[in-house]
């Protein structure tokens, strides 16, 4: 029986390494990716709504994310933000993605 491995042990470990990735963007580059990555799981409904919804919350809490969004990552979140409202989530539109004016 030593051989054998814990399949939940697996997905706990699968689980760490997302909220591993996200603790890493540090370059607009690297935002790109990750959101982009999110967007199109969302569009192809590999993932739920609430693990985009997750992604979004984590991305916005960032300390520099003022100085990694620029207007083509502001973009796809803002899509994001609209499928979500879409899927049946009841948000305000945050500042930060639609401006003063709009939220």
């Amino acid at each position: 029986m030593k051989g054998k491995k814990d399949p939940k042990a697996k997905e706990q470990d699968n689980g760490g390494k997302d909220s591993k990735e996200i603790s890493k963007i540090a370059t607009k580059a690297d935002l790109k990716a990750f959101i982009t990555e999110v967007h199109e799981k969302m569009l192809k409904e590999q993932a739920a709504p609430i693990f985009a919804m997750a992604a979004m919350q984590q991305i916005m809490s960032l300390d520099n994310i003022y100085d990694l969004l620029d207007s083509q990552s502001k973009e796809i979140l803002q899509e994001i933000w609209v499928k979500l409202q879409q899927s049946g989530f009841h948000l305000r539109k945050p500042p930060l993605l639609f401006g003063e004016g709009e939220a």
